[in-house]
């Protein structure tokens, strides 16, 4: 009789066991699918917030003259006037801090404003905004 009760209880098991191991296999496909659509979205989220870095010999939009104290940076949508304006801010802040080395990486512009983000001593990353009007510097401010 022993026999049979092993026989009877395995038989018992089989279908219950059978979905359990069918269910476990779904969850982790599932949980295998999530990671990899997260991991997506992930990528494309910093590749979206981080600009491309330029180097020095990447062109710059036609029609612009870019200031040796901006050359690395991605200067596309900035007008003339603000990127002069920046380049002049770059090189007071560089004389008022001992010549610590401060890297533009981006600078965008609008009619009334100007943008820029700016690696300063430490690897420490600032987002500065000025307001224009006709060449002088209205308000300023920074961010990080």
């Amino acid at each position: 009789m022993p026999a049979s009760a092993v026989t009877d209880a395995l038989r018992d098991l089989w279908g219950p066991g059978l979905v359990f191991v069918a269910l476990c296999g779904w969850l982790v496909r599932r949980a295998l699918r999530a990671a990899r659509n997260e991991s997506i979205l992930e990528e494309q989220r910093l590749r979206e917030a981080v600009p491309p870095t330029f180097t020095s010999a990447s062109p710059s939009p036609s029609g612009l003259r870019v200031p040796p104290q901006l050359f690395r940076a991605d200067v596309r949508g900035a007008s003339q006037e603000h990127l002069e304006i920046v380049a002049r801010l770059q090189e007071e802040r560089q004389a008022a801090g001992g010549g610590k080395p401060v890297e533009v990486l981006w600078v965008r512009s609008n009619q009334t404003h100007v943008a820029w983000a700016e690696t300063r001593p430490g690897n420490r990353e600032v987002i500065c905004v000025a307001q224009i009007d006709a060449g002088t510097i209205l308000a300023r401010w920074q961010f990080g």
